[in-house]
């Protein structure tokens, strides 16, 4: 009986609870060495977020932050945010930490000292522990992308030679206007230059495109200045054919502006070759929305037909429409 007891190990059970433990922790650290690993892997940045600070920053959100791990546990989100920005950012922190795990996106910028400013897409949402409330955000550098998206988007609005807005574009705006409830007064003026065709037969296509161009660039400074008109546009409508869109402008006030551009391009000279200087005139048609328009191009062609008028009337002159 007694040889019985001494083959029987009292502690045996313990040492197997304490080797399941140590079996346990060391899974749980291959859990998170395998689980930061990922994090790390991943192409945006990811931070863990309470109120107070950072607990954790992947390699992405290091790159972007310009900062070491270290360096960010501690610190907030919103030190590396914009100062015009900061509201916005703060109240989608504080939407994360309220909305349960429901994702809560927004764009904003990064600004950090001796770097250049990115802009970031931002997705946060709450994490699903007890205690203390913890937000993931997560953050993508799109600065490439939103630069790519506008220019596609100037490409397709603009006039490729000027950079003026192109006729689409124009007539787009214009007929967005004419179908408001409560539409204000939209006047147009359409522009032609004078003798173009002779300037290009005369000094070339090149000088013809040079006139072109630097009455939009005089266009780009004017289009500022228009009292009582923050929405006016400047487009090239056809080959040497321009047209100011002019909301909230009746046709005499229209007219004040096409008379005050015309003599600015009076003042534009086109230098040749040679060094001799070639100027340049445009003549004016200008209309103002009225009732029986049942379209845009209604109000066009009584813009036009008053073009015509100048051009007949010995050019280098601004003719409102009857």
């Amino acid at each position: 009986m007694r040889d019985n007891v001494d083959e029987f190990d009292l502690f045996a059970d313990d040492i197997d609870e304490i080797n399941t433990i140590v079996k346990t922790q060391e899974s749980l650290f291959d859990t998170e060495q395998r689980l930061g690993a990922m994090l790390d892997a991943m192409p945006i940045g990811l931070l863990f977020h309470t109120q107070q600070g950072i607990l954790y920053a992947n390699d992405q959100a290091c790159h972007l932050l310009h900062a070491q791990k270290s360096g960010l546990v501690g610190r907030h989100f919103l030190d590396f945010v914009r100062e015009d920005e900061f509201s916005a950012v703060d109240s989608l922190l504080q939407s994360a930490f309220l909305a349960g795990q429901k994702a809560v996106e927004s764009e904003s910028v990064i600004s950090i000292k001796d770097q250049a400013n990115r802009l970031v897409k931002i997705t946060t949402s709450r994490l699903p522990w007890d205690g203390t409330p913890v937000i993931q955000i997560l953050f993508q550098d799109i600065t490439a992308q939103k630069r790519a998206e506008q220019s596609l988007r100037k490409l397709s609005i603009t006039d490729e030679l000027t950079g003026a807005y192109n006729r689409r574009h124009v007539f787009y705006e214009a007929e967005s206007y004419l179908h408001q409830k409560s539409m204000p007064p939209v006047t147009i003026a359409m522009l032609d230059v004078d003798h173009f065709k002779s300037i290009n037969d005369t000094y070339g296509h090149a000088l013809g495109d040079m006139v072109l161009k630097d009455i939009t660039k005089i266009a780009h400074d004017f289009v500022p200045t228009i009292k009582n008109c923050n929405s006016a546009m400047f487009a090239r409508i056809g080959g040497e054919e321009f047209l100011f869109l002019l909301p909230g402008l009746s046709v005499d006030e229209g007219a004040a502006v096409a008379e005050e551009f015309r003599q600015s391009i009076l003042r534009l000279r086109i230098p040749q070759k040679d060094g001799r200087l070639v100027k340049v005139t445009a003549s004016f048609g200008v209309a103002e929305y009225q009732r029986g328009d049942n379209s845009f191009d209604q109000l066009l062609s009584r813009a036009d037909d008053a073009l015509y008028r100048a051009k007949n009337d010995g050019r280098n002159q601004v003719c409102k429409a009857v």
